[in-house]
């Protein structure tokens, strides 16, 4: 068997052995895709994107593009094209617990090469839930190498948070952040960390989701971090970063209602990229957005005085716990 395997590879290299028949290019089979699995919660199911396929759709297309046969794995099927590859094991409400329970048999199904680990968020909603979600990460960690020892395991720093109400969550995905390179660093060198926390503010759609916007970047994330481990060639259609774009299109959960009531509705519009603080040595940048806001003026009507309520067009900043337009 060792023989033949290598009168293979030498025949790929173009060298016969004495006394053996020439291998041809059809003799010789094609290598396996990578088998990625999307790990985590609704965020790696895709909830806040208009496609409910997350970053993964985006991710396939750069790792294609850097010239990798993927597969992604995993008992989970959601988005849209039909034509992407759209397998994941991304579970809406889990937390780490409800995943590391699961892993194991995931792991032993699909087989995957690489592991894409973004989970935390459902833990922080509450105190009770952030207490020891470092350790319960560390430790799902520990049963996926142990699991699939072979694996190159990516994991996420996640992704943040926008509102009022979820302010105190941020907070808690602070600290929580502040101790996954810590524990990454402890781990094999088959652990790798990637920041996803940078997807916060604009690229979060309704508190605790990211847009389409935030999903690019997260796609860009883990293609970055893949990049070096998988010694992927990239040229310029694949270091297209969405993080350099000087004006996108944004979709965020608002209210459309005044007052107390809660009329809840997604508005998308394109916001640009506009200095804050123009002259300043530091420049600043902020993400604003055409918005019509009704003011009342007194305007001067053949000959005399009166009041008016107009609406007029005018450049607004992106503040991130707005809930009204």
């Amino acid at each position: 068997m060792i023989l033949s395997a290598l009168r293979t590879a030498l025949a790929v290299a173009g060298i016969v052995l004495a006394g053996a028949s020439p291998v041809s290019a059809q003799d010789v089979p094609a290598p396996s895709p990578l088998r990625i699995m999307p790990l985590g919660d609704s965020i790696t199911m895709g909830i806040g994107s208009a496609s409910l396929s997350s970053y993964r759709v985006d991710l396939q297309r750069r790792l294609t593009a850097a010239g990798l046969d993927v597969d992604f794995v995993g008992s989970q099927h959601d988005g849209v094209p039909a034509t992407a590859d759209l397998d994941h094991e991304g579970h809406s409400g889990w937390t780490i617990a409800k995943i590391a329970a699961q892993v194991d048999g995931w792991l032993s199904t699909s087989r995957p090469d690489a592991v894409l680990l973004q989970i935390g968020t459902n833990d922080l909603r509450t105190e009770a839930g952030a207490a020891g979600a470092t350790y319960r990460l560390s430790a799902l960690i520990d049963r996926i190498t142990a699991a699939a020892p072979e694996a190159e395991v990516f994991v996420a720093k996640i992704t943040g948070t926008r509102s009022a109400a979820a302010a105190a969550q941020q907070k808690r995905t602070d600290t929580f952040n502040a101790q996954v390179p810590g524990i990454v660093a402890a781990k094999s060198a088959r652990v790798h960390l990637v920041d996803q926390s940078t997807v916060t503010g604009i690229d979060i759609r309704d508190g605790l989701h990211p847009n389409d916007a935030g999903f690019a970047k997260m796609s860009w994330n883990w293609f970055r971090a893949m990049v070096p481990v998988l010694g992927l060639k990239t040229d310029n259609t694949t270091t297209i970063s969405p993080y350099a774009v000087s004006h996108a299109r944004f979709c965020h959960l608002v209210d459309g209602t005044p007052g107390p009531g809660w009329s809840p509705y997604y508005d998308c519009r394109w916001y640009w990229k506009h200095l804050a603080a123009p002259g300043r040595a530091a420049k600043a940048w902020t993400w604003q957005a055409k918005r019509g806001v009704t003011e009342t003026r007194r305007v001067r009507v053949h000959g005399r005085w009166v009041t008016r309520t107009v609406t007029v067009s005018t450049w607004v900043s992106f503040d991130p716990n707005r809930h009204d337009r």
